[in-house]
Parts: C-alpha cells; structure tokens; sequence
C-alpha cells in the first residue's frame, strides 16, 4: 500500500460480483451475459449516488477481459488485478463532469477505432454522464449508433431523464436501487470483522439507516466511527458522530407535545440543542420517530419495515397506543413542512419552537 490511506468504500470496493451488496437483478444478467459472451455494446446505469454503478462499470469491463476458465471476473488474474489498480489500457475512464466538450468526445472517438492492446474488449465507463454538452451526446452518438466489435460503452449517471432519448434508446439500460439496511449493515458486519472493530448491531442498524440507501455513505459513516479509535462502536458513539438526538429524547419530546405540555417540551428542546445536536437533524429524526410511530401503531411483525432496535420498537410500541393517528399524521405534515421551511431561514431554532407549539396545542392522546 506504500503508506498511503485507502477510504473504507475504496479498500474494500467488491472485486467480484458475489460481493455487490443489493443490486441483484443487475449481477445475475451481467453473470449471465458475460459466462455466454454475449454482452452489449452500450450499457447505462443509473440509480442514486453510492449505489454501485461504477463499481459495477469495473465488474463488468474485469467480466469482459478476465482470463480465468471459471466464473468471470475472478478478481485475481493479471488483468483483474491491473483493472483495480487503473492500469489495464483498454479499460478508459471518463469523468463527464469535467470533460463534457465535443472535443473531448471527439478524441474518444478517435481512440475507439484502435484494437484493444491486451484485453478481447475495450470498455469505456463514463462517469457523470448526463453532464455532457448537447454537442458531445450529438458526437457520442454517432459512435454508439456504429460501435467496432472491440468496444464496450458503460454510461453511469444520477439524473438519466437530462440524457437525450436517442442515447438512451441505444443502450441496455440498468437501473440502480437503494441498497436495503440489511445488506448494508451485512457488508459493514463483514468489514468490522476483516478489520478486527467490534461493533454493536444497533449501531451498525443506526449507520446503515442515516445512509438512505446509499452504501458509499454509509461506509464513509463507518469511517468516521472507525477514525475515533476505540477499537469499537457503539450505538451511542454513532449519535454522537451524527448530531441526532436518539430515541431516549425524541421519546421523552414527543410525550410531552401529545400531552400538551409545551413549556416542558421547550426546556427539553433547549436541553437537546446544548449538548451539540444540529436543529435540522432533530427535524428530520422526529419525522423519521413519527414514520415508525405510524407503522408500529397498524403493522403487527414491523422488524422487517422499521429500521430499528427491537428495544427501541418495543418503547414507540408501548407510546404509540397512547396516539391517535390524526395528531401522528399532523405532526408528520407539520415537521416535513417545517424541513422544506428552514431550507431558506436562518432562524430554524425558533420556526422549530413555533411547530413544537402548535403541535402541542393541537395534540390529541387516546386516554
């Protein structure tokens, strides 16, 4: 490693495809396609940041230039090894970002009519696509609409509506789900274990749960646990590192705003913002304490549904007897209008006092 850091989501990137986490419906047609040789010419991927495109770019452009006799990539060949390490030749990365002109497309063009030097393919990911000009898609186009036998497109986006529909038409197209809390929290399982971190499992689900489906950010969230150096990571520690409040408080805040009890839930308020806790991340965790609230009240097993500790569904089940699903409901609506409000205020603190308020006043609790 010659000294230098690696990021987690960089260490461990999966290096073959029984390693992706999510993404199932794309590994078994890549598997299927490669193991046949029978592979497009032009791919797009889209889907939400950190959900495995362009790790799934890499898999396949390996896929296609693995010289193992078994499945394929199998990660460990010569050019699997050159593909992780950015020197395989005929594997051509491009960031659209930041070379989104026709000339830009015109020198891949130009590139494209040459033989893979070592490889059977040549596989060109770009990255960001949708930020190419209208000029450059016109360019790539004409490439797509004639590809030598040789290439291989990969085109990996976030916004695939911004790409022109003659581009889109021309490719097999992938979309890219968010990754589910279970296999994000398994893929950190397995990390913490290869890097001897004992970490709590309500931890991990806390972790997994702040990274909205997304498992770049929640490796990148792991980091930040591992960084502190404790050797462990706890539930704890996690709402420390992301200013949330935890259940234990937004508990107590939401009992006190259904039993009308304003000042208490003001003081308590205050009490939550001094320890350091970010005011939108207090908006947006009693939103998400409300979700679970509501579905906790109507579905009978909701371990699969809620994205939280058996202990923690137990209280917010006990609570959530003494709630009407009016007053739930209209604190849902009145903390996601407050969320979208503070967006364009700097005074979140008191708008968030001035809901807290309402939503006290007009509380109603089953008795």
């Amino acid at each position: 490693m010659d000294g230098k850091y690696i990021a987690i989501y960089r260490r461990f990137r999966p290096e073959t495809f029984d390693k992706v986490l999510g993404q199932e419906h794309v590994v078994r047609i890549l598997r299927s396609q490669i193991a046949s040789n029978n592979t497009g010419h032009a791919y797009l991927f889209s889907g939400t940041r950190g959900t495995g495109k362009t790790t799934m770019a890499r898999l396949l452009a390996k896929g296609l230039n693995c010289l193992s006799d078994g499945e394929r990539p199998c990660g460990v060949c010569e050019n699997c090894v050159s593909i992780k390490n950015g020197a395989f030749i005929d594997v051509i990365e491009i960031d659209a970002a930041s070379n989104n002109g026709v000339d830009n497309v015109r020198e891949l063009r130009e590139s494209v009519v040459y033989p893979p030097g070592v490889g059977r393919k040549k596989v060109f990911i770009i990255d960001e696509v949708h930020m190419f000009s209208k000029g450059a898609f016109n360019a790539l186009l004409k490439t797509l609409e004639e590809p030598p036998e040789h290439v291989v497109f990969v085109l990996a986006t976030t916004e695939p509506n911004k790409l022109p529909a003659t581009i889109r038409s021309r490719c097999l197209r992938f979309d890219f789900k968010r990754v589910s809390v279970a296999e994000i929290v398994k893929g950190m399982r397995e990390i913490c274990a290869e890097m001897d971190v004992r970490a709590d499992d309500d931890a991990l689900v806390l972790l997994a749960g702040n990274a909205d489906g997304s498992v770049r950010d929640g490796l990148s969230l792991l980091e930040q646990c591992v960084s502190a150096g404790t050797g462990s990571i706890m539930r704890e520690s996690v709402l420390e590192i992301l200013g949330s409040p935890g259940d234990d408080l937004l508990s107590s805040l939401t009992d006190d705003v259904a039993a009308g009890r304003i000042a208490e839930a003001l003081i308590l308020l205050d009490e939550i913002l001094a320890a350091g806790k970010d005011e939108r991340r207090v908006i947006e965790e009693w939103i998400q304490y409300f979700h679970s609230a509501l579905l906790i009240k109507f579905v009978k097993n909701p371990e699969r549904i809620v994205n939280r500790s058996v202990e923690s569904i137990d209280r917010i089940r006990k609570q959530s007897k003494r709630l009407e699903p009016a007053f739930i409901n209209d604190c849902i609506y009145r903390l996601s209008k407050l969320l979208n409000d503070v967006r364009w205020s700097a005074h979140t603190r008191i708008l968030l006092e001035m809901t807290i308020i309402e939503m006290g006043e007009n509380a109603t609790v089953e008795r």
